[in-house]
């Protein structure tokens, strides 16, 4: 398989923010824009680290005017980002990461070697950090690091397709918050963690199903969101709204009750490892496609439901995903103690 070169890197970064900022500007009011985390950490210094034995990393510096450099190396993508000297690479390092999207904020972490990616999946996002280990000391305002260094991960395609998810999770969070007439900033301090998304068919029996499992969700105090109640974005299918938006839900729930496009947008909850149920009614069932959805997965799980006593299914599944949200917090906890709270 091939891998990223410096001039793919940088096409990749010049069209992420050059489609970021294109659609930000046809989809969300100036103010709103400003909270788009890659449009607020520009101005930068954007360095992209490649090397050719492990891994990619994009580091964003402040400064007066935004400027892109690409450094390529042979040694691994953290011993290019961190610069530690050569005892210290060689020595143990703080942390082993094998998750993907691990974010590390606003820490001081001494006395080793920062970390090292421990799988071929594994990916941590820096902000407000400091590292030190002797004399040695590293600052880094934001960075993304990447074990992935394919040609595919880090294509123009796939720049903007990140740009636009970011952009279509924000449209989200907007219209949310004009829905309840209160900030973005209130929104996403009071409502975002209670986000479900709810999926299925939009038929008519479909949508009597949908609708009484989002009446049960609001009654135990949670938003349910319809992906068709997601703004319009230019260029999105239903497939890729599901993508962007059930990154900030909390959890998610399909109606498997029939045949719909909910069959494809499963496998994308399913290949994310989102917290996800399947809920079927009584007597219903949609394809052999789902059969044994959970089989595999802690983070996956099918319930059956009575449509006349939904209340009381709706409260086992949501009990069901917030055991499993802290149970998978707790672990993480575990393996990355620095996420604990005081």
């Amino acid at each position: 398989m091939s891998n990223v070169t410096d001039h793919m890197l940088k096409d990749y970064v010049e069209t992420f923010h050059d489609t970021l900022r294109e659609t930000a500007s046809e989809c969300l009011a100036e103010n709103d824009q400003s909270r788009l985390l890659h449009a607020a950490l520009l101005p930068a210094k954007i360095t992209g680290y490649i090397s050719t034995q492990f891994g990619v990393a994009l580091e964003y510096e402040p400064a007066s005017e935004t400027s892109l450099t690409i450094v390529r190396g042979s040694a691994r993508v953290e011993d290019l980002l961190f610069r530690a000297p050569r005892g210290l690479q060689e020595s143990g390092p703080l942390l082993k990461i094998l998750g993907s999207n691990i974010q590390i904020h606003d820490l001081h972490l001494n006395g080793a070697f920062p970390f090292r990616l421990a799988s071929q999946d594994a990916s941590a996002i820096l902000q407000e950090m400091m590292f030190s280990a002797g004399t040695w000391q590293r600052s880094i305002a934001y960075a993304e690091v990447q074990a992935n260094r394919t040609v595919e991960y880090w294509s123009r395609d796939r720049a903007a397709l990140r740009a636009k998810d970011e952009i279509l999770a924000a449209m989200v969070e907007v219209a949310r918050a004009k829905q309840r007439n209160v900030t973005v900033g209130e929104y996403i301090a009071e409502f975002k963690n209670r986000t479900v998304l709810l999926l299925g068919a939009y038929d008519e029996r479909g949508m009597i199903r949908l609708e009484t499992i989002a009446k049960s969700l609001t009654e135990l105090g949670y938003l349910p969101l319809l992906i068709r109640d997601v703004p319009d974005h230019p260029h999105h299918d239903l497939s890729q709204k599901v993508t962007a938006v059930g990154a900030i839900a909390r959890f998610i729930i399909i109606d498997d009750s029939s045949k719909s496009g909910h069959l494809v947008e499963a496998q994308i909850c399913k290949q994310n490892s989102w917290v996800t149920a399947l809920v079927r009614a009584k007597g219903e069932f949609s394809s052999w496609m789902t059969a044994g959805f959970s089989a595999s997965s802690r983070v996956l799980y099918e319930y059956e439901y009575d449509l006349a006593n939904a209340a009381s299914a709706i409260g086992d599944v949501c009990q069901w995903a917030e055991a499993t949200l802290n149970d998978l917090e707790r672990k993480f906890i575990s393996t990355y103690p620095w996420c604990k709270g005081d």
